[in-house]
């Protein structure tokens, strides 16, 4: 065989892990300059900027005037950038995040020339089954990448990966790793040597005469003499041609009629190790980046579209800023929590910047809002983020008064009725430092309330007012038996342990919600469990203090939760339970709703624990459904093929029975269903009747060797990491349970209760003052889209400022939604396609939409 020897040379570069974001950004500079020097010098040669278009505003950061020397030698071709922002992880973060960074990314890098339109993703571990379908939005054909990949996929490492839509896409797995060909040695018989171990690698898994040889490393300098090495290795390999290439180039090598079809997930971990369960990982980064998400995608930019109806400019600059913060902690050792105590440090530091200015310009949003109304000053507006009909609601609302009592009222001066949670009374001065400075001593009330909505149209705002009246709230009525219940169950306790008994089938789910406790002898990268685990669960463990409350709006029974476990590795292995730990836990019960809601707090007192929810379903099922990006899959309860072969045939990991969801994890048999709604607990197992929920993991090392699931050499490197204790972390877990009653799709169930109605008090005290401005008038504009089953995944406006909207179907059918308004299908770039007044996606197909104003 005449091969073709593709020599692509490249640089990975990991922004940070066991090294700071700013070191790299210093020896980023000195690497660009040798980079730019020899292309400059040898014209011919390619040079791939590790598909990340951020490595641009690093080296500009630094040294700005190498700007048009940067982009002249892009725009040649010579230097390949994009299509990323960042080296995103590909299963934990936000599906609108993966788009977003893709856009910024390839936007970026049209900025300077043509962006290489290729996924690659060398390092990441693990890829979503909806890959295909968002890389063939942006123009991308192919995906290059390192781990994931196995027989049980195909024979070949060049093969077709469709996706869960039917998409399909070049898939090349880099079966000598992005990093085979580092440092090629020059001498002769050196160079041979290495070759010799590289080659055959290639020969066995290569689908064509092309071999592709990838020349780089993390953070490695170019090998400068890299075309004295291509001269050797041409007399070692005379039959065969030998050059520098592209990943296009090499794509095009390939006859894709002849190729494999691969589907599903790429998580294999037979050549690469993918670290399955380093969802659990540093959870307090991972929540803090969830509800950054989640009010970023689902509360600020619908709010800010309803905002610029109003007369209030839409925050551009706001949201990509705060979008680029996150994608900066998106990176696959970032977000996987796999880093340094000092890099953590930073990256949570980052996220609680990123967080404060999401919810900054949530509130501001909202106070220009009140102030667009000029019929009251007492005003408090509603906001609904979906583009369709919401009825039946529940909002949570803050009111701040001077008198404990208060009255609310519609746009029809109609009184309407609430329920109050809490009421606190604290000084004025603390809030507004204009009243500390006057000398003032101001008492006032604040006042959580849950107010029931009849409905509200999509993307639109309601404005209703308040009265403070002097008379004293009611208090809440307070049962006599530790129970709560609605039309579709009843929760108690008994026997120590939390029941549900449900209303339709009067079956009782006994010990429905607990919480387990194990050890964890695992690394920053995985959970291992300890050669001697003693695996506890608070139904023999803990000790609860029931306390209820009964509103007309709301029904919530409060646990103080108490375990007794080990406080460490030793009393672990010597069987001795002697730390306390409270977890405190809220479960509330709305009328007209299936769902139990639950809110846990908690402050870690362990070492080397992992803590999980457990729900007792009583469904036993071979698959179970969860949500990735944008659609809904089946995944097996137990992983049997690659657990029988794993250890005879050399997996590098276990391939572990822990699997990751988006936002619900759901069983399911012919007479029953029980699902799991999550805000940022993405990491679950199955076992046996129960789902398994992973709250949070402790542990004391960036890497260890001989794990029990992973053998051999420690992943990252073996330094002592004492922050990944957690030790004083406060938590906060929310998620919620159904007990099926409800006929929606999951998907859109998980959406609504990941979106709830906004609401929002004009107060009288403020922490900052600000001028009502003359253009922002009270808006009465919606969109109300009859979406037949579709779900939203973002509304926004494009830089543009028309209103993008995307969709996807989550159902295993065809549907069809007719656009009342001039409408546009778009591409993921958000540019206008053509004019449509229907819209249909097939199964987990994503579409994106513009509507005119």
């Amino acid at each position: 065989m005449n091969r073709e020897i593709r020599i692509l040379m490249h640089t990975h570069w990991d922004r940070e892990w066991y090294f700071t974001k700013d070191e790299t950004k210093v020896l980023l500079r000195n690497h660009m300059q040798e980079v730019m020097e020899f292309l400059e010098e040898n014209p011919e040669t390619i040079y791939i900027l590790d598909g990340q278009s951020v490595m641009i505003d690093d080296y500009l950061e630094l040294e700005p005037e190498a700007e048009s020397r940067m982009r002249s030698l892009i725009e040649k071709g010579n230097l390949r950038v994009g299509p990323w922002y960042t080296q995103t992880d590909l299963l934990l973060v936000h599906g609108e995040s993966i788009f977003r960074n893709l856009y910024y990314g390839i936007k970026r890098a049209e900025e300077f020339g043509e962006p290489m339109l290729v996924g690659y993703a060398p390092d990441t571990f693990g890829h979503a089954s909806q890959m295909p379908q968002i890389y063939k939005q942006f123009g991308i054909d192919s995906t290059f990448f390192w781990r994931g990949f196995s027989e049980l996929k195909a024979e070949k490492s060049d093969f077709l990966w469709k996706g869960v839509d039917g998409s399909e896409v070049v898939g090349v797995n880099l079966a000598t790793g992005y990093q085979g060909a580092k440092y090629l040695e020059l001498e002769p018989d050196e160079l041979e040597k290495r070759m010799n171990k590289i080659m055959p690698v290639l020969d066995n898994y290569s689908a064509s005469n092309a071999r592709l040889i990838m020349n780089g490393h993390d953070q490695m300098p170019i090998q400068k003499n890299i075309y004295q090495v291509m001269e050797n290795m041409k007399r070692i390999y005379p039959k065969d041609q030998v050059m520098l290439s592209d990943f296009e180039s090499y794509v095009a090598a390939l006859d894709k009629d002849k190729l494999e079809v691969v589907t599903g997930e790429l998580i294999d971990s037979k050549h690469a190790r993918i670290h399955r369960t380093i969802g659990s990982t540093r959870m307090d980064i991972k929540l803090l980046n969830t509800d950054i998400e989640n009010n970023l995608y689902n509360v600020l930019e619908p709010l800010a579209v309803i905002g610029e109806q109003a007369g209030i400019p839409y925050p551009h600059g706001v949201v990509e800023k705060v979008s680029k913060i996150l994608f900066g902690t998106h990176a696959h050792d970032s977000i996987g929590g796999c880093n340094s105590d000092k890099v953590n440090q930073d990256i949570k530091q980052r996220l609680l910047n990123a967080k404060e200015m999401v919810d900054t310009q949530i509130e501001l949003h909202l106070r220009l809002m009140c102030l667009g109304n000029q019929e009251s000053s007492e005003t408090i507006v509603l906001v609904n983020p979906l583009p369709e009909k919401r009825v039946n609601q529940m909002v949570d609302l803050e009111i701040l008064t001077r008198t404990k009592g208060f009255r609310i009222f519609d746009e029809n001066k109609q009184a309407l009725d609430y329920s109050v949670v809490s009421q606190e009374k604290e000084d004025a001065g603390l809030i507004d430092r204009q009243v500390a400075a006057r000398l003032q001593d101001i008492k006032v009330y604040r006042t959580t309330i849950v107010l029931p909505i009849g409905e509200i149209e999509g993307l639109t705002a309601r404005y209703l007012t308040f009265e403070e009246v002097d008379e004293e709230q009611k208090e809440a009525a307070v049962p006599t038996k530790k129970r709560i219940s609605n039309d579709y169950g009843e929760l108690f306790v008994e026997s120590n342990v939390l029941c549900y008994k449900d209303k339709k089938t009067q079956d009782v789910y006994t010990n429905i919600l607990s919480i387990e406790n194990s050890g964890d002898a695992g690394d920053s990268y995985d959970y291992s469990p300890p050669y001697n685990d003693w695996i506890l669960n608070s139904e023999e463990c803990g000790d609860m203090t029931v306390n209820v409350v009964e509103e007309k709006h709301y029904k919530e029974m409060t646990i103080d939760w108490q375990l007794t476990v080990p406080e460490n590795q030793a009393q672990r292995e010597e069987k001795k339970a002697e730390r306390d730990v409270n977890f405190n836990v809220t479960l509330k019960l709305y009328p007209g709703d299936p769902k139990v809601y639950v809110t846990m707090h908690h402050e870690n007192r362990t070492e080397h624990n992992r803590y999980r929810a457990v729900f007792n379903t009583g469904i036993q099922a071979e698959e179970v459904k969860v949500d990735g990006y944008m659609s809904t899959q089946m995944k097996p309860v137990y992983n049997e093929e690659p657990l029988s072969i794993w250890e005879k045939d050399g997996w590098v990991e276990k391939p572990v029975s822990v699997e990751t969801a988006q936002s619900f994890v759901s069983l399911k048999n012919t007479d029953a269903a029980f699902t799991v709604y999550t805000k940022g607990l993405k990491e679950y197992e199955v076992l046996d009747e129960a789902i398994h929920l992973t709250l949070f993991r402790t542990f004391s090392h960036l890497g260890q060797r001989e794990l029990i699931n992973r053998p051999g050499r420690p992943s990252g490197i073996e330094i002592e990491t004492p922050d990944n204790q957690l030790i004083n972390e406060p938590f906060t877990f929310e998620f919620a349970f159904e007990v099926a009653h409800s006929h929606e799709e999951e998907s859109h169930v998980a959406k609504d209760y990941l979106t709830p109605l906004v609401g929002y008090q004009l107060k009288e005290f403020n922490r900052f003052n600000i001028n009502p401005r003359n253009t922002v008038e009270k808006t009465d504009t919606h969109l109300s889209l009859d979406l037949n089953g579709l779900v939203v995944s973002s509304t926004r406006l494009t830089d543009k400022n028309e209103r993008f909207i995307r969709l996807f179907n989550p159902h295993a059918e065809e549907i069809t939604v007719s656009l009342s308004e001039t409408a546009y299908t778009a591409t993921a770039m958000e540019e206008r396609l053509e004019a449509i007044k229907t819209l249909t996606l097939a199964p987990q197909e994503i579409g994106n939409i513009i509507i005119t104003h």
